[in-house]
C-alpha cells in the first residue's frame, strides 16, 4: 500500500523542520536530543587524554584537552595527539601530519559550514583544532582524518552536545 501524497507532504514538511523553527507551533524541542543521547549513553565520555586507535590501526589519537570541557554548544577548541602505530602498538608522534576535522549530525544528517583551522602545537604530534563547531544540541560524531606522510587514517570522536 502507498502512502497518500498528503502524507507524504507532511513526513517531508516535518523532516524540513526537525533541525529547529522558531515557530511556536511546532512540538520540536532541540534539548531533547540532548537529553536522549545522554540518557542512552551513546556518546563517548569526556576525559583528558581520551584515546583512540585510528579505523585502520595506523595511528592512534588521543583528546588531549578540549575547550569547553567535556565539549559543548557551538564553538570548541580541541588539541589532540596523534602518533604512529603498528600492531596495537602506539609509536613515535605524527609531525608535519595533513588533518581534516568534519563535525556531523547523523539524527539530523547535517554537519556545520564551518570549517576547522589546524595548528600544529609545540610539543611535536600535538595539533590545535578550532573552531570545532556543534552549534545544536543533540548528538555530534566528530571525525578527524589525518595522514602523516604515507599513512593516513580516521577516527571518530561521539558527543551529546547540551544548549
Amino acid at each position: 500500500m502507498r502512502p497518500s501524497p498528503f502524507i507524504l507532504g507532511a513526513l517531508v514538511a516535518c523532516g524540513a523542520t526537525a533541525c529547529g523553527s522558531d515557530d511556536p507551533g511546532l512540538d520540536y524541542d532541540p534539548d531533547e536530543d540532548a537529553r536522549v543521547c545522554i540518557a542512552t549513553g551513546r556518546g563517548d565520555t569526556y576525559v583528558v587524554g581520551l584515546e583512540r586507535a585510528g579505523n585502520g590501526g595506523k595511528l592512534d589519537f588521543k583528546l588531549m584537552s578540549a575547550n569547553p570541557a567535556p565539549p559543548g554548544f557551538n564553538d570548541n577548541t580541541w588539541v589532540i595527539q596523534i602518533n604512529s602505530m603498528a600492531a596495537g602498538v602506539v609509536g613515535d608522534p605524527a609531525a608535519n601530519a595533513t588533518i581534516r576535522v568534519t563535525p556531523f549530525m547523523p539524527d539530523h544528517q547535517h554537519g556545520t559550514p564551518i570549517k576547522a583551522t589546524i595548528e600544529a602545537m609545540p610539543e611535536a604530534g600535538q595539533y590545535r583544532l578550532d573552531p570545532i563547531n556543534m552549534w545544536m544540541p543533540g548528538y555530534w560524531e566528530i571525525t578527524i582524518d589525518a595522514q602523516a606522510g604515507t599513512v593516513s587514517d580516521r577516527v571518530v570522536y561521539k558527543f551529546c552536545i547540551q544548549a
